[in-house]
């Protein structure tokens, strides 16, 4: 029996999953992944600003495993041996693999900073940064915390800052802990627009941002910046930008200059034809974008597809990544600013709009039906 070996519990091997719980297959598939459940990226400033529960914002990957005969491996990678077909994982179990997928996601991107991973809640694993984020919370109920650090000023640094801000705001007495935004750049990737809305909302909500200088060093109640300015914080959150896991570059898998799995248009790696790749972890060849979770989601029934036909010997299907796509950023409140190709836009309407299409995809992964 052929062995589909799927490395990550991803927001694209949750399709495969679905689809082997549907029309069941012939195979011998194990998910190697540390946790038996994937919080969903796009929800997850919506709970940490009270919209939704814990529950309605993750994916059961074992309910999910298990209805498609699927064996889950709790664990992490070390390395994978593409010369022997075989994937080495941190608790000295191999497993060996006709065909492999990864979809393991980034690892944070830190560079030169120091004390980042001894004092700062890292946003990569979401899993992670969210035990953090409660033990926050609950040092912030309190009295403990009078002020918290979001490093990184991207979409996802806004958002998270916005939703904590939120939080805290409607659930706490005052006096209430100053929010902030560290980072290089606002709102970097986004257009004029959208940085001119999501700067009003952030002002509205009175969450700083300071821009133009890196984080030099994370202390246990302070970040420093490279210009030397320095600001007392009793928590720190990381959210910069994708690094790659130094363990697909040390299998002597093709990488791209930045060590992401570099693939072909089929998903494919260019170096070894059994391992495919997609997500944040995988970068296209002649055709990179955005280290962003809706690349994943569309390539993921591709990706399927191209699995199946590996392991049958048949053609592959090409993965043409849109070049524009819809970002929906909440701004803590049941509102929402809006960014496609170009064009921004901000309301309740726009939340109320993102909000149905991440319930949406969740729902078509819950399989409450008995089996």
């Amino acid at each position: 029996m052929k062995r589909l070996v799927l490395l990550g519990g991803g927001h694209a091997h949750i399709e495969v999953l679905r689809t082997l719980a549907m029309n069941p297959a012939p195979l011998n598939v194990t998910m190697i992944t540390p946790r038996p459940w994937l919080t969903y990226t796009g929800m997850l400033p919506g709970h940490i600003a009270g919209h939704y529960t814990f529950g309605e914002c993750a994916i059961d990957l074992a309910s999910l495993a298990r209805r498609a005969g699927v064996d889950i491996l709790q664990t992490n990678v070390s390395l994978v041996s593409p010369g022997a077909d075989e994937v080495v994982c941190a608790d000295g179990t191999v497993i060996g693999y006709d065909v492999l997928s990864i979809d393991v996601g980034a690892r944070p991107l830190v560079g030169e900073a120091r004390g980042v991973a001894e004092h700062a809640y890292i946003m990569r694993p979401m899993e992670r940064a969210l035990e953090g984020w409660n033990a926050v919370y609950a040092r912030t109920a309190q009295g403990e915390v009078n002020s918290i650090t979001v490093v990184g000023g991207g979409a996802g640094g806004i958002e998270l800052a916005l939703a904590m801000n939120y939080r805290l705001h409607t659930t706490l007495e005052a006096p209430h802990p100053k929010v902030r935004v560290l980072g290089e750049s606002f709102g970097a990737g986004l257009n004029a627009g959208a940085r001119r809305l999501l700067g009003r909302r952030m002002k509205k909500a009175g969450v700083d941002f300071h821009m133009s200088s890196t984080v030099a060093e994370v202390g246990a109640d302070f970040v420093r910046l490279a210009s030397g300015i320095e600001f007392a914080t009793e928590a720190t959150f990381w959210v910069t930008g994708a690094a790659a896991h130094d363990w697909i570059r040390h299998s002597g898998l093709a990488t791209d200059t930045a060590g992401f799995l570099l693939t072909n248009g089929f998903l494919q790696s260019v170096s070894h034809a059994n391992i495919f790749g997609a997500g944040d972890c995988a970068t296209i060849q002649d055709q990179p974008r955005p280290k962003a979770g809706v690349f994943a989601v569309k390539a993921a029934p591709i990706l399927t597809a191209n699995l199946f036909a590996a392991l049958d010997g048949k053609p592959l299907q090409p993965f043409r990544p849109q070049r524009h796509y819809l970002a929906l950023i909440s701004t803590g409140e049941r509102r929402a600013v809006g960014v496609w190709n170009g064009f921004s836009w901000q309301g309740r309407w726009a939340w109320r709009w993102k909000d149905r299409i991440d319930r949406r995809f969740i729902e078509q992964y819950r399989m409450n039906k008995p089996a």
